[in-house]
């Protein structure tokens, strides 16, 4: 079987083990959180060293080019996002869970600095704290400037060695993704109870509709306008990959997987 067919199996599997076995299995969740942490262990400095050597390898006219062609393509996404999030919760309906609501007992959220969020004054902190655009930003700068410098090569191949290291790390994670899926879900259906989720179907239904069409339609459609890829070199080579962030609940899990793809 393909492991898109075994990530989807054990879903299935840790579901009817949740609904069947109860709290019982619920201990499973420890497993699946491992198992999402051991996925994330390479994903940033994959995107941080990938990023060096991508940029690092191009020319000024080939990084010129480039620039254009993603700030394109990134203010489409914007435009996209904020169409999406405007739109589905349209689909939602006025429920009201509760008898007596009072703004007071909202919890209030800390606001976040956008400058610390964009601008990575301390690098190694921003990839400590998982400070996802900080650290891109970085890898782009530190990238662009090895493109004017001559005796550059040595230090590429060495990091061109170290990104398919994290490549071969992710892959051998992604290989135990049937058991993390199945300790997920089945933790998941073993704490959520009949009137939890009956409360959630029209969420999930929407939730899934739109994601399907995002995934499957819209997205690939656009890349396969944009780009020399077709529609079927897009999908077929991603399955794996997006059956497993669909199981995970997290795209940013498998981006190494979808980038060597």
């Amino acid at each position: 079987m393909s492991l898109s067919t075994r990530v989807l199996l054990g879903l299935v599997l840790g579901i009817l083990s949740g609904i069947f076995f109860g709290d019982r299995v619920a201990f499973l969740g420890v497993v699946g959180e491992a198992f999402i942490l051991l996925l994330q262990m390479a994903v940033l400095p994959y995107v941080a060293v990938s990023l060096v050597v991508g940029l690092g390898s191009l020319s000024y006219a080939e990084a010129k080019s480039l620039a254009g062609k993603a700030l394109t393509f990134l203010l489409i996404l914007w435009a996209l996002a904020i169409v999406m999030v405007s739109v589905m919760p349209l689909a939602f309906p006025d429920w009201k869970a509760a008898s007596f609501f009072s703004t007071t007992l909202v919890e209030q959220h800390e606001g976040f600095n956008f400058l610390e969020l964009y601008i990575p004054a301390n690098p190694f902190r921003s990839l400590a704290e998982t400070t996802v655009p900080a650290v891109v930003l970085f890898s782009i700068a530190l990238g662009v400037a090895l493109i004017g410098i001559e005796r550059k090569q040595g230090l590429l191949e060495s990091l061109s060695a170290i990104v398919e290291a994290l490549v071969r790390i992710t892959d051998f994670v992604v290989r135990l993704a049937p058991f993390g899926v199945f300790a997920i879900a089945a933790h998941a259906a073993a704490t959520m109870n009949y009137h939890e989720l009956l409360g959630l179907q029209v969420y999930a239904a929407t939730y899934a509709a739109v994601a399907l069409v995002l995934t499957l339609w819209i997205l690939p459609g656009l890349v396969a306008t944009l780009t020399p890829l077709r529609y079927a070199d897009l999908v077929g080579p991603t399955r794996d990959a997006l059956v497993t962030a669909f199981a995970t609940g997290s795209v940013f899990v498998v981006l190494p997987i979808l980038g060597e793809k």
